[in-house]
């Protein structure tokens, strides 16, 4: 298909496209670890079992919202951008525990003992789990219980959506306090909660069990947030450096350059676990350098399918697991894994275009509050799109 070169909502196409890729390596490594697929080990490590595509899905949430709803918050209450995000994750959110009930079910009817532990990590107070689980889930705070029996059923995935949901509730505040910092200042600031990110891993990893500080450094919300902030400062950044009236064309180039030799490196060198800590702000500046770029530069980034896949890759992450499960189930392995596979991306597609964006659309008509007109006439003015979720996505 064609490449495109016109920009959603003033970004990018590429940023869209990298949101697919991301979400594939985290596919592909939970296919592996579900015997779907004989991903390459080198491969694996390489992307440190998804968990670095996951850093690269909340630096990008952080840049999209702030690009997205800078000016919005500046003048109007915040009602209307928690309505957007609502709208935006839950959907999917409620999809998918409808496709991982299935499973679920058939485990605990048939009393699959070996499987529950395999896959939920459950072995005692079964039922008392499942539950405490799906209310967690639910109410999208799995991440902040450190327990493989409350995170991991249903849907594991979604422990990350829970950090994007804590993100969201933060960053109309979080916003309104940077945009009144100077530029010096905000390079500081955050360069302080990269550092202070590091030493809570360092804590980490020196209190607890390896079985417990890899779960804090990856997937607390409060050990997180550091990466959503450096995705705020990287569009602060852009939106400075555009607004200079001059081309940044050539800056672009080579902050994605420099950005992916790094990642790189730092990918097969593996310095530090968990290796995405020392990749998010290169992901930031990554990102940051895609944005500034006025035409593609990498071709493959603007072709519209792709495009597209990256617009359903909320969808994919959400998704997938429990297609996975129910492929396993239904006897697929390593040899064919590459049908549900195949079916699990087009089915994305599937979901992003007639249930997620069908649903986000109505639910914003029906909470969204509607702004007064100057003669104090309530206007229907419909919010512009935001095409970006958590992480994966995580928004």
């Amino acid at each position: 298909m064609r490449a495109t070169t016109t920009q959603a909502n003033g970004i990018v196409p590429a940023l869209t496209s990298i949101r697919f890729l991301a979400a594939l390596t985290v596919v592909l490594s939970h296919y592996r670890e579900l015997d779907l697929l004989n991903t390459p080990v080198s491969f694996f490590n390489f992307v440190d079992g998804g968990r670095s595509a996951v850093s690269l899905f909340f630096v990008l949430s952080g840049f999209i919202l702030t690009y997205t709803y800078r000016d919005e918050l500046a003048t109007q209450s915040p009602h209307n951008f928690y309505v957007a995000r609502v709208a935006r994750i839950y959907p999917n959110i409620l999809l998918a525990l409808g496709i991982a009930s299935i499973t679920t079910a058939y485990l605990v009817i048939s009393h699959n003992d070996v499987l529950l532990l395999k896959w939920f990590a459950l072995k005692s107070a079964i039922n008392l789990s499942l539950v405490v689980s799906f209310v967690c889930q639910v109410l999208l705070i799995t991440a902040w219980f450190p327990f493989a029996a409350i995170n991991q059923p249903w849907n594991g995935p979604a422990s990350s959506v829970s950090c994007e949901a804590f993100f969201y509730a933060l960053f109309p505040l979080i916003l309104a306090r940077f945009v009144k910092m100077r530029a010096a200042t905000l390079a500081a600031t955050l360069v302080g909660i990269w550092i202070a990110q590091g030493l809570m891993i360092v804590f980490f990893m020196a209190v607890f069990p390896a079985s417990r500080s890899h779960f804090l450094a990856g997937a607390l919300p409060l050990c997180r947030i550091a990466e959503f902030m450096l995705g705020i400062g990287a569009a602060l950044a852009f939106q400075a450096l555009r607004g200079r009236g001059v081309s940044m064309h050539r800056r672009g180039i080579a902050l994605v350059t420099c950005s992916v030799a790094v990642l790189i490196i730092l990918a097969l060198w593996q310095p530090v676990s968990p290796v995405f800590y020392p990749q998010s702000p290169f992901f930031a500046t990554l990102i940051l350098g895609l944005a500034l770029l006025e035409r593609p530069v990498v071709g493959i980034l603007n072709q519209r399918w792709l495009v597209r896949f990256g617009e359903a890759s909320y969808a994919l992450f959400l998704i997938h697991v429990p297609l996975a499960y129910l492929a396993w189930l239904a006897g697929f392995r390593v040899n064919n894994g590459w049908i549900p596979l195949t079916f699990t991306l087009l089915l994305s597609v599937v979901v992003f275009t007639y249930f997620e964006e069908p649903m986000r659309r109505r639910i914003r008509r029906r909470f969204r509050s509607k702004p007064l007109a100057p003669a104090a006439v309530v206007t229907d003015a419909v919010d512009p799109s935001v095409t970006v979720g958590p992480g994966m996505k995580p928004g």
